[in-house]
């Protein structure tokens, strides 16, 4: 039977997705919730799960809007396929045909895997051939690459010089309206929304690490670690991380720094906070500078392709 998302047991979505994905990509019923039903882009007429006699979800599909009406940048006619789990790929095509009307029958005229507000892929995780082979099978095309990347900060220690004339600390109150317009005038669009997003559901600046000039802002880095509220983006696959996770991301220095070494400076001095703080695993997500984090010990763990489909009107 087919039902929508208004009182949908978020433990038993859980299940349904940790049995259908590998357990690097393991999620819990909390997460599932914050991003979806919790989220403002998430998709209520669209979204869908099947149950059994027991009320146990055999498939589920969420969709989420763009997120263009939230900050500049995206496709107002872009809408997401944000997740999906099946133990019975017929259920699973019936779903998907449904969601899929839905958004023909609006106009809708594209569709992503992943890549949204809230997300949790970036793409589609090339070593899940279940993923692969539905989208490949339902018709979306592959793109390009991304990838999460990770590494253990026990010992860690930053190799590249810090220019002395920044102050590189975690951001205290006072700063909010520096990193702001830091944002807006470096980053405007998703990395402003998402790091205002991070103070707002936190409730702290200590979300992001900063790179100072007096009272001027021109570098941040957005971190999470255990003791997050609502852990978003890397953070997603924190059952896979282990007891002592943290994020960092995303990361970026004004415009005229860059190419001169201030971001790997940031990166190591945020870095070395983290360490510092006690967390072991981190992870950078949704990334193809591999070559960058690569300089100070981090490796690939997850592969993404981008897979999109042209909705028949």
């Amino acid at each position: 039977m087919r039902i929508d998302f208004r009182d949908i047991d978020f433990e038993r979505v859980a299940r349904a997705w940790n049995r259908f994905y590998p357990a690097k990509y393991a999620v819990d019923a909390s997460t599932i919730r914050f991003n979806t039903v919790e989220s403002p882009v998430f998709d209520w007429g669209a979204s869908c799960a099947a149950i059994d006699q027991d009320d146990e979800i055999t498939a589920f599909v969420i969709i989420k809007q763009s997120a263009a009406r939230l900050y500049k940048g995206p496709d107002k006619d872009m809408f997401h396929l944000s997740a999906f789990a099946f133990c019975d790929a017929n259920v699973a095509v019936d779903l998907f045909s449904y969601a899929r009307n839905v958004l023909v029958d609006r106009g809708v005229e594209r569709m992503a895997f992943g890549m949204d507000s809230r997300h949790f892929f970036p793409g589609c995780p090339i070593d899940v051939p279940a993923v692969v082979n539905f989208l490949t099978i339902e018709g979306f095309s592959a793109g390009g690459e991304a990838v999460d990347l990770e590494r253990d900060l026990t010992g860690y220690e930053n190799p590249f010089p810090v220019p002395s004339e920044f102050d590189f600390r975690i951001a205290r109150e006072d700063d909010y309206f520096a990193i702001d317009e830091f944002l807006r005038r470096e980053f405007p669009g998703r990395w402003h929304y998402d790091t205002e997003s991070r103070l707002s559901v936190e409730g702290r600046p200590s979300v992001v690490y900063g790179m100072f000039a007096g009272e001027i802002c021109e570098g941040f880095a957005v971190l999470q670690d255990w003791n997050c509220k609502h852990p978003v983006a890397g953070a997603v696959w924190r059952c896979d991380l282990g007891d002592q996770w943290g994020t960092l991301g995303p990361i970026g220095v004004a415009a005229r720094l860059r190419g001169k070494g201030a971001g790997n400076a940031l990166l190591g001095k945020a870095l070395e906070h983290q360490r510092d703080l006690g967390v072991r695993k981190c992870i950078i997500d949704w990334t193809g500078l591999v070559k960058f984090y690569g300089g100070h010990g981090f490796q690939v763990n997850r592969t993404y392709r981008s897979m999109m489909l042209r909705l028949e009107q």
